[in-house]
């Protein structure tokens, strides 16, 4: 992606948020929802009607007290506040119990929102109790772990839908790494939780990548269920709360940042139009509709080789977390 397309990306207008009961009688949970992109969404989401918001959080208290405001703007508004931890694979296994105790066995539609962004600063990698770089596991792992193991609450409806949150930095971060593993025959799932070759400040866009890869290839694979990748563009969220300020940084990326950022009301109307509009799977949802990814290097031949190697990785690691999670698979 060019840096002028990225810029006229951004300065599109957008369409206002959709408007209308588009949830009426829909289960929806949210991952991430109370900050950012995740809590603008929310707020959207409370005007249309939904049967019931599940906000998939860690911090329950201030989730709890975000539902609390949104219920006295909109009294009819039903929501739970459910606990879940993507830095924790038992976390994420235990959640179904955890639904279904709320008497929860439907899920309409699943919104993968939550993710981090460790900064721009040189920095070793951080692992999980699980073994996993922490910004693999909690943009890359997680979300597919979720979504596999919510499969059974999304078959109950007549129309799932699943939602993962990309980025435009899919398009423009150094993909060798994937390259090199795919040319000698490497896991790239070893490689990118290789704390001798991490690189702090790639491992954001490669994570969106790694993402981004998998969800094209899960398109096939699960045709009953509409998944699309929404891009929301670059948008002011205490998503970079952990960027250093470095002289750099202050001359240069934060007056662009402030020139061409949107607000996160602006980059939460491209969650919710895909909520609200998308009628099927979608590889790509940016300005408020389908779009197409920035990146040819993923409809090369090469790229494609790595998308289907590394869905078959994803496959077979999720399956040693949780044996017959992918018994669904079309």
């Amino acid at each position: 992606m060019t840096l002028w397309t990225f810029i006229g990306r951004q300065w599109t207008k957008l369409p206002p948020p959709p408007k209308g009961e588009y949830l009426k009688g829909k289960v929806v949970l949210l991952t991430g929802a109370n900050s950012g992109i995740g809590l603008e969404s929310l707020k959207h989401f409370s005007t249309a009607s939904p049967a019931l918001l599940i906000l998939a959080v860690r911090s329950i208290e201030v989730s709890e007290r975000i539902l609390a405001e949104l219920q006295s703007l909109h009294t009819d508004l039903k929501g739970i506040v459910i606990s879940l931890n993507l830095d924790d694979l038992d976390s994420i296994k235990s959640f179904p119990s955890r639904l279904k105790d709320k008497g929860i066995d439907k899920i309409d539609i699943l919104i993968n929102n939550a993710g981090i962004n460790p900064g721009n600063d040189d920095k070793p990698a951080e692992m999980t109790k699980d073994g996993y770089e922490k910004t693999f596991q909690t943009n890359v792992l997680s979300p597919i772990l979720l979504t596999f193991t919510l499969l059974s609450f999304l078959k109950q409806s007549s129309k799932p839908k699943v939602i993962f949150l990309g980025s435009g930095l899919h398009a423009t971060c150094n993909n060798q790494p994937i390259i090199e593993a795919i040319d000698q025959k490497k896991s790239i799932i070893k490689i990118f939780n290789d704390q001798n070759s991490f690189d702090n400040k790639q491992i954001y866009g490669r994570s969106k990548l790694l993402l981004h890869m998998f969800t094209r290839q899960l398109i096939e694979m699960l045709n009953d269920i509409s998944i699309i990748t929404v891009s929301p563009g670059l948008a002011i969220t205490n998503l970079g709360r952990d960027f250093k300020f470095s002289i750099g940084f202050i001359i240069f990326g934060a007056p662009f940042m402030f020139l061409n950022a949107r607000s996160a009301e602006k980059g939460a109307r491209n969650l919710t139009s895909a909520v609200a509009n998308a009628e099927q799977s979608y590889d790509y949802w940016a300005e408020c509709g389908p779009s197409y990814s920035e990146s040819s290097w993923l409809s090369s031949g090469q790229g494609i080789k790595a998308i289907k190697a590394f869905y078959t990785e994803m496959i077979d690691e999720i399956e040693k977390i949780t044996p017959g999670i992918t018994k669904d698979l079309a």
